[in-house]
């Protein structure tokens, strides 16, 4: 586990692989986990991305107004018995991190502090660049294929979340494992 000290926005990001026969049960657990973290002070917000084709781990982002709140959370009563009743339904144990704002972006895995906030801007800016020119490049030759006029705000929003979305799922998480090294220097 590694935590960041800053108190911006808490972020937890928490795996768990699950057992084969247990995927039904651990997603109505999830259900009842989800609850919990409504109800805890500080909550905003729970993305939980399921696994894809034959795996079974799934991820759970939890966000927090504070990285106090996040860590709060992870070592309360309620998550602790929580975690007692998944248990049989994990294959492994738990693994999970708290960051404060968007440090969990850019700490790669077994790094302990958030690099320099200009390696930071500078890996965002080679995600971002490419992105944005090749993004609304396509969206227009995919409606211009499809004949399909859309109104300005609406392939604005279509071209922002496209490129959000890659860059989250996809680009970012590729750019750490890459620039590692040289983001934690």
């Amino acid at each position: 586990m590694s935590a960041s000290t800053n108190d911006d926005h808490g972020t937890s990001v928490i795996v768990h692989d699950v057992h084969a026969a247990h995927r039904v049960d651990y997603e109505r657990w999830m259900l009842k986990a989800m609850r919990a973290h409504q109800a805890f002070p500080g909550y905003l917000a729970t993305d939980v991305i399921k696994p894809v084709g034959p795996g079974l781990r799934y991820v759970v982002v939890l966000r927090f107004t504070s990285a106090t709140k996040a860590h709060a959370w992870q070592a309360s009563k309620i998550r602790a018995a929580l975690l007692k009743e998944a248990k049989p339904l994990l294959a492994r144990e738990e693994r999970y991190r708290v960051h404060a704002d968007s440090d969990f972006w850019f700490t790669p895995p077994h790094g302990n502090h958030a690099p320099k906030r200009w390696k930071q801007w500078i890996l965002s800016t080679m995600a971002v660049f490419p992105l944005t020119v090749v993004i609304p490049w396509l969206v227009d030759i995919g409606a211009s294929a499809l004949t399909i006029v859309l109104p300005g705000l609406l392939l604005k929003a279509l071209i922002a979340t496209s490129i959000s979305g890659v860059m989250v799922y996809w680009l970012m998480p590729v750019f750490v494992r890459l620039f590692g090294r040289w983001l934690l220097r």
